[in-house]
């Protein structure tokens, strides 16, 4: 049996309620990254998700590949962002007990990375606890030092709508790869994880309920989804 946390990125939609409402049968407290954007046209969908005991994370205001803009602009998509995550808990109710962070795309920043990370540090941002997290990548690449949530192994569902022999076998596939190029081996034994899903409508049309028939199915084979915490 492997432990993860579950993270969902690119809310709130249309399908975020329901999404929340099947996760909390299930007592599974997820991170949601939401960027501003989305939270313009589906704020109240973000309330509920905070209200019913999600943490919700800042995905930057307008979902830019975090590589291709300047310094500056990064530092303006957090903040921006920011001004949304402070009003979507003052309307909730809910207190911000952490301040999280996730680079769309996981571009983090290319020759700006070092500045992005003091950034973060200096304002408080807070780390996910990853310490039980082991595999080589995720420290080589220092995942395990940065501020920003990063992940070790993505269903890449939203590729069902974006490449043709991309499929729901491939996605099984991904689950049962046993060395897989990128991330980590989900279904390892005794191995901990930190799990991305995405929030999107275009694979809900495509498969209705896809999140709960992932989630469902790596359940069946032994990951257990575990509360998620945080280093102040």
């Amino acid at each position: 049996m492997s432990k993860a946390y579950l993270t969902i990125d690119d809310g709130p939609t249309t399908i975020t309620r329901q999404m929340i409402d099947y996760l909390t049968s299930k007592n599974i407290t997820p991170i949601l990254f939401f960027y501003g954007q989305q939270m313009e046209k589906h704020f109240e969908e973000g309330v509920y998700a905070l209200q019913q005991g999600a943490v919700i994370g800042n995905h930057s205001y307008s979902h830019p590949c975090f590589n291709d803009i300047t310094f500056d602009e990064c530092v303006s998509e957090i903040e921006q962002q920011e001004e949304w995550m402070t009003r979507l808990h003052e309307v909730a109710g809910v207190e911000r007990q952490y301040k999280l962070f996730r680079f769309p795309y996981g571009a983090k920043g290319g020759k700006n990375k070092v500045l992005i990370q003091d950034y973060l540090r200096e304002n408080g941002f807070n780390r996910i606890d990853d310490r039980a997290v082991e595999f080589d990548g995720y420290k080589n690449e220092q995942m395990n030092l940065d501020i920003d949530v990063f992940w070790t192994f993505d269903f890449a569902e939203y590729q069902l709508h974006n490449a043709d022999e991309f499929t729901y076998e491939s996605i099984i596939e991904r689950i049962h790869d046993s060395n897989p190029q990128n991330g980590a081996v989900l279904l390892e034994e005794n191995t901990n994880h930190i799990i991305l899903l995405h929030d999107h409508e275009n694979t809900e049309a495509l498969i209705p309920e896809y999140y709960k028939i992932l989630i469902d199915y790596v359940m069946e084979q032994g990951v257990e989804f575990v509360n998620p915490k945080f280093v102040i």
